[in-house]
């Protein structure tokens, strides 16, 4: 029995036989143990995709590359025909109609937008929109009246108030119509209070600039002979006017003309009337006739003159003859029996730039009287009619 060696207490345990392992192994000289060549995950995917892609040492036929190349061609010309068929079946389409909308909408701002809301901030907003728009749907969402509207009533109410005449009356000049209509301030505002973009927009307003124009005219044009000093009337071309543009236009010509003054020929003025009643009583044999007669003669024209030179009292003729000729139509028109051919030499208010107008066709103008403005006679038969 060998006597061994007390383990030393401070010596770590099995030291002593790897010691010894080593020792062993550098006698021996066993060759070292290969170190494991072990690759990571994302090295193996590289790896595979590296292989699949590597050019294969395979050679393939002839008619595989013919094969392959016809794979290539027909998928080539198949996805052509469908961006194709895409292009021309929707994507065109659906562009033409955004188009054809986009032009109708702006062309529909310009329209409401014109004249002086040329560069109105709300027409370059609605103007982006419309131009940035990527459907028809949301170019129909697009509201231009509304804003046009309130931008037209806003514009024409200010500049009512900037041409308004010393009667407090402005013109109102339609563009698209080349008339004009004389109004008084009140009137002009409930227009433009009443109607949308689509008529402001054809209207502006201007300071009345106006002359009297004399016309003499027949009964027939000076509205029957029923209209008054101060009527207002509106004057249009009766139906022997060829211009068939003014034929089709059923507004006046010239509106809101005031009448200044009316005169009748002087043979109007000549009276030399008789009224005679008679009656025959009988009896028996004794006939006993009876009479009563009445002459008047006067000149109208000669007894104003008269009256002048003081020859009577002047105040009380005037009284007298006071709208002679108005209450002569006037009972004409009651009894249904007057002179048709009567002429008038009328003095009337016109627009300044509707003078020669209005002289050139004086054997072709017509006066009317607006219901609106009608004189009372006219309003008392027309509220006995319809009572």
């Amino acid at each position: 029995m060998t006597n061994k060696k007390p383990r030393d207490p401070l010596f770590p345990k099995g030291f002593g036989e790897t010691k010894n392992i080593k020792e062993k192994y550098k006698e021996e000289k066993l060759p070292k143990p290969s170190k494991k060549d072990e690759l990571s995950p994302l090295k193996k995917l590289n790896h595979k995709i590296g292989v699949y892609l590597s050019p294969k040492t395979t050679k393939i036929t002839e008619d595989e590359k013919k094969r392959k190349i016809g794979i290539i061609i027909a998928t080539l010309i198949l996805i052509t025909l469908v961006v194709s068929s895409y292009y021309f079946l929707v994507y065109q389409p659906q562009q033409e109609e955004l188009s054809i909308v986009k032009t109708e909408k702006l062309n529909e701002l310009h329209d409401l937008y014109s004249g002086p809301l040329v560069t109105s901030p709300t027409a370059s907003v609605l103007e982006n929109k419309i131009n940035n728009a990527k459907s028809p749907e949301e170019l129909e969402s697009i509201n231009i009246l509304m804003p046009a509207t309130k931008d037209w009533k806003s514009y024409h109410k200010k500049s009512i108030l900037s041409n308004q005449d010393k009667f407090n009356r402005t013109m109102a000049v339609y563009s698209n119509e080349s008339k004009n209509m004389i109004m008084n301030s009140e009137e002009a505002m409930n227009i433009v209070s009443e109607n949308d973009a689509t008529i402001l927009s054809k209207i502006k307003f201007e300071k009345p600039n106006t002359v009297s124009v004399p016309l003499l005219v027949s009964r027939l044009q000076a509205g029957a002979g029923l209209i008054n000093v101060g009527s207002v009337v509106d004057i249009y071309l009766n139906s022997n006017y060829t211009n068939e543009s003014a034929g089709n236009n059923t507004s006046p010509d010239v509106s809101g003309c005031t009448v200044l003054s009316i005169m009748r020929y002087e043979d109007n003025g000549e009276i030399d009337s008789e009224y005679s009643k008679s009656t025959v009583h009988v009896k028996g044999n004794n006939t006993n006739p009876r009479e009563n007669t009445k002459t008047f003669s006067s000149n109208v024209l000669e007894l104003l003159k008269g009256s002048i030179i003081k020859g009577y009292g002047e105040q009380e003729t005037i009284q007298m003859l006071k709208s002679y000729g108005v209450k002569l139509s006037n009972y004409e028109r009651q009894i249904n029996l007057g002179d048709l051919d009567a002429q008038y030499m009328l003095l009337i208010e016109t627009p300044q730039d509707k003078v020669d107008f209005v002289l050139n066709n004086m054997d072709n103008i017509v006066l009317t009287i607006p219901t609106s403005h009608a004189p009372t006679w006219m309003v008392k038969e027309i509220s006995s009619t319809y009572k």
